[in-house]
């Protein structure tokens, strides 16, 4: 390792001097292989060679025509390349204490008198220089490290950086391989090119609206490659920025959890309420009522919408109404807790409950204890008419099993309930009987 040194002197035979100083030099490392002088007789000339070199230590006169060494300190602390660069000062004289304080303010590490002492001179370079030795080994050895670490991060972890035109900035290696792109193929390009063509254009814009609120989304996606192979992703998704701090697109970190059982739970559970979802609703409804129908039980089927939600979105904003979401999905959840009750999002404010009951008093006591519970956590709705909090209206239908129709006509003729209970006031029950 070499120590780029440059000395800085208006008069040439000074130069000289110090260079064949610099020849009984002894520096007790291994590190260190010589010393490349660079050679300076103007401010002028200094500063062109300090900004094109990796210069590691300057000696610089103080009393120069022109330009002289307080002058290139100066220059030379304002230039990023150049700010932190250490300099000795050589003068023949110290006029004052002032004098010696603005060196050091422009930087000085220390101050050498002409004509310099040899033994002082050699013995203060050997130890700035094998401290130079030892700050750039550390870093040499950081480098290296931290080359290590991001060659294994680019290997193993699922990652990118897009900008804010949604096209790919970085991926890593891991993301090639999973996708099947190459870096060349997917970097310039439009993230379009991983998703998965069935996914609803929503689902992108509620993660756009929760990272645009400086927050880090965290849930399941599924992305297409580039062979068509469908995998899923846990991702998390937070924004970038700059060292400005203005914002210029988003770092995605993904895992893939493209193993059978996980993929199984992720297919029919609705990411943001975490209950069954509308894939799962129309798959299995039919075999959950077979199955009711075998208990020779009541079957029951519950369509539920919450009250004024567009307005809700347009009072609170769509966060607050993903919050409302997952907190009425947790009141079906802690009503419907046997093996025989199953809960379902089957749209945006769209809930189905399908339940047993051995009597439609039972049901109906059931389904109310749910309407009561939503209202009861008292979410402020000022956008509602008909009450101050958060409401569901819920259609209902109750039947013995030998009664019950095919699953499309079981969901209209709930669903006219649904209307109907809207349409009457909201906030309430309709079912397909009366009760005594």
């Amino acid at each position: 390792m070499k120590i780029n040194l440059l000395i800085v002197d208006d008069i040439a035979e000074n130069i000289y001097a110090l260079e064949v100083l610099f020849e009984d030099l002894e520096i007790e490392s291994k590190d260190f292989t010589g010393l490349n002088i660079f050679k300076a007789q103007t401010g002028e000339e200094a500063l062109r060679i300090a900004l094109k070199e990796k210069i590691d230590l300057i000696l610089l006169d103080v009393r120069m025509p022109g330009m002289d060494g307080f002058q290139v300190a100066e220059f030379l602390k304002m230039s990023k390349k150049t700010a932190d660069m250490p300099i000795v000062f050589l003068t023949a004289e110290f006029k004052s204490d002032e004098f010696i304080n603005k060196g050091y303010k422009v930087g000085a590490l220390d101050y050498f008198i002409k004509p310099i002492e040899k033994f002082q001179f050699l013995n203060k370079m050997r130890i700035y220089i094998e401290l130079f030795l030892s700050q750039k080994i550390q870093e040499k050895e950081f480098s290296e490290t931290l080359s290590e670490y991001m060659a294994l991060v680019d290997k193993y972890i699922i990652s990118s950086d897009i900008d804010v035109d949604g096209k790919f900035t970085r991926v890593s290696q891991a993301f090639c391989n999973i996708s099947g792109y190459t870096k060349d193929e997917l970097i310039d390009n439009s993230h379009r090119m991983v998703r998965a063509p069935d996914i609803a254009e929503q689902f992108y814009k509620e993660i756009v609206d929760v990272i645009s609120a400086d927050k880090t989304w965290e849930g399941h996606i599924e992305n297409r490659a580039k062979d068509s192979r469908r995998y899923w992703t846990e991702s998390l998704i937070s924004q970038k920025y700059d060292k400005d701090k203005r914002i210029v697109g988003y770092t995605w970190i993904e895992h893939d959890i493209t193993d059978k059982k996980k993929l199984e739970k992720i297919s029919i559970t609705d990411g943001l309420t975490n209950i069954f979802n509308r894939r799962y609703f129309d798959e299995n409804t039919p075999r959950i009522i077979n199955s009711i129908k075998r208990n020779n039980t009541f079957v029951c089927f519950a369509l539920i919408d919450i009250d004024y939600f567009k307005k809700y979105n347009d009072t609170y904003g769509h966060q607050q109404g993903d919050a409302v979401l997952r907190k009425v999905a947790d009141i079906f959840r802690l009503h419907a807790r046997r093996a025989s009750d199953y809960c379902f999002r089957i749209g945006g404010e769209e809930f189905c409950i399908v339940f047993s009951a051995d009597g439609k008093k039972e049901a109906f006591d059931f389904m109310e204890k749910i309407k009561d519970g939503v209202e009861g956590l008292k979410i402020r709705h000022v956008g509602s008419s008909i009450s101050r909090f958060v409401t569901i209206s819920i259609g209902l239908t109750c039947e013995r099993c030998e009664r019950i129709p095919d699953i499309t006509a079981l969901f209209n003729d709930t669903d006219k309930l649904l209307y109907k209970a809207k349409e009457t006031g909201r906030n309430r029950l309709v079912a397909n009987f009366a009760l005594p």
